[in-house]
């Protein structure tokens, strides 16, 4: 299947972003530069993990009578991991880079949950966090495809240190969560407070449903995560690819404190309600308060403290 999505360039390869840094007299981003750089180790374990993407198949492949048993046989074991979230789908073109000639027919999507708790400890707790768990989907990623491998099928892990696989479509397709107005999947019970990897495979399953509860109808009224956004980058209005409702990101604008800050922005996604509000989490709750009212001390559109 041939992939009809468009990547983003990753790092200084992004020409926007080399433009933005150019205008500011910078060679890099600043919060690359940081002593304690948890982003660097981070990456030196995805580009491990990703010479371990493919490996052989079981020649002796298991026939599948029951694609919803094998199904579930997968997602225990994605769980057993460390997966907090695991769903499924036929892969669509949407879902794949540009170009790339996606040999497997299925998709699994892997999530595990951030600490919200960190959003109280500043900028380099939840920039530490976000790397600890890119990390993690990466290792449960490429374990999950090992797995799949010895049922006799073939499986790629897909994450940050290798992918040709478009998370948001993807995980909307695999049940995941619903478009929010700042661009992420909200889910029920974790909010966009995750991060995920995918394995890719012929192993047939049984597919899962996209998500609706209720968020975009929200989102329509909300508008917490554009009016704390440092950089105003949050559409207003939305826009509607292949049916589905959706809000764009100026990157443009998103760059200047999501890349040349020295603090890192994760701002849209913890002043989110949903951490809190589908889930009844009374705990969250309490965090979400004492955080939005760090936001009103230090001005809404503020960047996050270090």
């Amino acid at each position: 299947m041939i992939g009809i999505s468009w990547r983003r360039e990753q790092g200084l390869a992004d020409p926007l972003l080399k433009r933005i840094l150019e205008e500011a007299g910078l060679d890099n981003v600043p919060q690359w530069n940081k002593e304690d750089d948890v982003r660097t180790a981070a990456h030196d374990r995805w580009m491990e993990l990703a010479e371990e993407r493919d490996g052989p198949i079981n020649p002796e492949q298991q026939i599948i009578d029951d694609p919803a048993t094998v199904t579930q046989r997968v997602f225990a074991k994605a769980k057993e991991l460390g997966a907090d979230l695991v769903g499924c789908t036929e892969i669509r073109p949407i879902m794949v880079d540009l170009d790339f000639d996606m040999p497997h027919k299925n998709v699994i999507g892997i999530v595990v949950k951030e600490d919200y708790a960190n959003v109280l400890r500043g900028s380099l707790a939840i920039e530490a966090e976000t790397f600890h768990v890119y990390v993690e989907v990466a290792r449960i990623a490429t374990e999950l495809a090992a797995y799949v491998r010895e049922l006799g099928y073939p499986a790629w892990a897909h994450h940050n240190g290798i992918t040709q696989i478009q998370a948001i479509p993807t995980l909307y397709h695999c049940g995941i969560g619903e478009l929010g107005r700042h661009g992420s999947l909200i889910n029920p019970d974790i909010a966009a407070n995750f991060r995920p990897s995918f394995v890719t495979t012929d192993l047939p399953l049984e597919f899962d449903q996209p998500l609706e509860f209720g968020v975009q109808d929200y989102c329509e009224k909300c508008n917490l995560c554009r009016n704390n956004c440092p950089g105003d980058a949050i559409a207003t209005d939305h826009i509607v690819t292949e049916g589905i409702k959706r809000w764009r990101i100026d990157m443009e604008k998103c760059y200047p404190f999501s890349r040349l800050h020295d603090a890192y922005c994760h701002i849209c996604v913890d002043v989110c309600p949903y951490v809190h509000k589908e889930n009844g989490d009374t705990e969250k709750r309490q965090i979400y308060k004492a955080y939005m009212k760090q936001r009103k001390e230090d001005g809404y559109r503020s960047p996050n403290r270090l």
